[in-house]
């Protein structure tokens, strides 16, 4: 399917002119979320050795060649109008899983040490090893954009008006082709009538399985050891012309249950995955939005 394709295929999903639900065969290997869990995830979560590269990483990657090739087809553009299976998406939810237990260690510290739902001592490194092994990749970003960065830290500048500005980096995002696997974290400067830097970095991060030091909120949460491990990831894709959040929310979309909590399809929330002005502290279900957005000048 040629760039155009892609963009007329997803233009007509978002538009309501398609309702066609491609749905492939699994790409990965069968239960190849249950290989990642087993021997990346918890592997690396309970690691106290001195070289988890060689004794965690390699022997993973090596044992999971097909793994690692199917992640290379999905990250192509063309997947971004394709519906995935179940299990494609279970096994996607299990390497961001990975890759959030590696920045653990990027992050600022627990504002209660007591109540840190995470901790990994594994230095910044490991993670960014995992980027390579998995054949994944980080854009070097001039500029701040919430589909590659997330506002860990922000800093309030004396003019209202100016958009959030990049400051610092405190770890890389890390994309598969086009799919974004994870986003980077940032320090941002902005102007009072863009971001509450209170509420840019405490407000509940959804989409965030855990962060030791802001409230988070994905679909694993409240279900048992096993179950949580059949959460669907949330596709977002780099396409020649544009971003786009939430692909299999458009490719898929399910109705709202009456009596149910309403969803919520605030773009702003969906693209910064958090509240950015006003936290009003309540429970929100974004999980059916999706948006596109023109492709920025972010950096290659």
């Amino acid at each position: 399917m040629g760039a155009a394709s892609v963009m007329n295929s997803i233009d007509a999903l978002l538009a309501g002119r398609d309702t066609r639900i491609v749905t492939t065969a699994t790409m990965f290997p069968q239960e190849a979320w249950h290989a990642i869990r087993f021997g990346l995830f918890e592997p690396t979560a309970s690691y106290t050795g001195t070289d988890w590269t060689r004794d965690v990483l390699l022997p993973w990657t090596a044992d999971n060649p097909a793994t690692l090739a199917a992640l290379q087809r999905i990250g192509r553009p063309e997947m971004a109008s394709v519906s995935l299976a179940d299990d494609d998406r279970w096994t996607l939810y299990a390497l961001s899983r990975v890759a959030e237990l590696l920045i653990v260690s990027s992050q600022p510290p627990a504002t209660d040490p007591d109540d840190n739902p995470v901790d990994q001592p594994l230095p910044p490194a490991a993670y960014h090893r995992f980027i390579t092994a998995i054949g994944g990749h980080s854009p070097p970003a001039d500029h701040f954009h919430p589909f590659l960065h997330e506002i860990v830290a922000a800093e309030q500048d004396p003019d209202p008006d100016l958009p959030p500005a990049l400051v610092t980096s405190w770890w890389p995002p890390c994309l598969i082709g086009s799919l974004l696997l994870i986003r980077g974290g940032v320090t941002v400067r902005a102007g009072s009538r863009h971001l509450d830097p209170a509420v840019a970095t405490g407000s509940t991060l959804y989409w965030a399985w855990a962060r030791r030091y802001r409230p988070v909120a994905d679909l694993s949460h409240g279900w048992g050891h096993n179950s949580q491990w059949r959460t669907d990831f949330r596709r977002d894709y780099r396409l020649p012309d544009r971003l786009a959040y939430n692909v299999d929310a458009a490719l898929n979309p399910k109705p709202e249950h009456p009596g149910g909590m309403p969803f919520n399809r605030d773009v702003d929330l969906l693209r910064h995955r958090c509240r950015t002005l006003v936290d009003d502290q309540e429970e929100q279900w974004p999980w059916e939005s999706h948006h596109t957005d023109p492709l920025p000048a972010l950096a290659d």
